[in-house]
């Protein structure tokens, strides 16, 4: 299945920092596969043993042993109409090693099978055999995820409530007087600092975590706290 949504919650984040950055350097990458279940997998499994075709898979899927199935690891593929699969220019070598930069795992450093196309949180080694071992089923390895917000990259959102600008997060307050004056019709001022009114839309191009708040940068320049105490401030413009 493709829902972005039911991969770990880390691994959600990685998504969409991998697609911003993918698009950054022209590539343009969709997401396929992510979460699978035991008879995806085995179905996968049985390609080139009883059923015909090249095999794709080393991992069956009545073991659990595909990260897919402990929601760890997602597909991409080529999007730019030139062929999903197509590895002209250095495609997935080229993106596998911008993946590799924001902490993920990639399939294409792997001897058997290479699997450039497959990426995944390296946190629990490069197969699920610590998962197995360490809760038996992904069912138990899920209930162990914490539940946090997730902000896609890119996208414009709406603020709950009013935010301070901060030069980096939780350093230093914009001052109001500093600011452009499209982005002082966006805010209020607060005794000397500028408040982004609730409301406003921007524009979110980063994030970072510290602790159980969520930082974002807008596409001024300035920070937010988005998320605080693991609750989201902001909401997705449809």
């Amino acid at each position: 299945m493709r829902d972005i949504t039911a991969l770990h919650p880390d691994l959600q984040e990685k998504v969409y920092q991998f697609k911003a950055l993918c698009e950054k350097n022209g590539l343009k990458a969709g997401i396929g596969e992510c979460l699978r279940t035991v008879a995806e997998q085995d179905a996968l499994y049985a390609i080139g043993r009883t059923k015909p075709g090249t095999r794709v898979t080393n991992a069956r899927g009545s073991t659990y042993s595909s990260q897919h199935q402990w929601g760890i690891a997602f597909d991409f593929y080529r999007n730019d109409g030139t062929g999903a699969f197509n590895t002209a220019g250095g495609f997935f070598d080229q993106a596998g090693a911008l993946a590799k930069s924001i902490g993920l795992g990639w399939g294409g450093d792997w001897k058997s099978p290479v699997d450039k196309p497959h990426l995944y949180l390296p946190w629990w080694g490069s197969t699920p055999l610590r998962l197995k071992s360490e809760y038996g089923t992904p069912e138990r390895f899920r209930a162990t995820w914490q539940k946090k917000p997730v902000f896609e990259i890119n996208k414009i959102y709406a603020a709950k409530a009013g935010f301070y600008l901060w030069k980096r997060p939780g350093a230093e307050k914009v001052r109001y007087e500093v600011m452009s004056d499209k982005m002082k019709k966006k805010c209020s001022k607060k005794k000397k600092h500028a408040l982004l009114r609730k409301g406003a839309k921007f524009r979110l191009m980063e994030t970072k975590r510290a602790g159980t708040d969520v930082w974002g940068k807008i596409k001024a320049g300035y920070w937010i706290r988005i998320a605080r105490n693991g609750k989201s401030r902001i909401h997705i413009v449809p």
